[in-house]
């Protein structure tokens, strides 16, 4: 990233929306004509997980925070002379989802949510206590790096 912008709650960089430029069917813009960037949204820590599916929505205060988010992107987009009727969102997602299965003290040496069945392991953002609104990577790299040592001796000294 050649430049975030902070704010409480939220990050903005550059970024090109390859998944609303390969999967949305209303993209309709050419990929060298668009300069992007993104939202990156600590949303807040609420919803569930049951009978396999996933209920995450955002609250009023995310839609906030977006909204104010997007404002800014608006104002920086209009800065470098783009017309503002040619500015438009891409598709809203989630890259990294923080804290669905954060790791609690009793996990800390397994690194084994015990809601999990044993021979499952998990080793990606949502072992962390919430969603950050930060880029999470060298995080989860060096967490997934912990849980495969971790599983592995798990399996070895059964």
């Amino acid at each position: 990233m050649p430049f975030v912008i902070q704010r409480p709650g939220y990050i903005i960089s550059p970024y090109f929306d390859y998944l609303s430029f390969l999967f949305n069917r209303n993209w309709r813009h050419q990929a060298g004509r668009v300069l992007g960037l993104m939202i990156k949204l600590a949303d807040t820590e609420q919803g569930t997980v049951r009978g396999g599916r996933i209920d995450k929505g955002l609250t009023t205060h995310d839609r906030e925070r977006l909204a104010e988010a997007e404002a800014l992107c608006r104002r920086i987009l209009e800065g470098f002379g783009v017309d503002p009727s040619a500015i438009f969102t891409g598709t809203l997602n989630a890259g990294h989802p923080g804290g669905m299965l954060p790791l609690n003290t009793a996990d800390t040496e397994t690194l084994h949510p015990e809601r999990l069945p044993k021979n499952l392991y998990v080793a990606d953002a949502s072992l962390l206590p919430r969603s950050l609104g930060n880029p999470p990577i060298l995080t989860i790299l060096a967490l997934a790096r912990k849980v495969a040592q971790t599983a592995r001796e798990a399996i070895l000294f059964q």
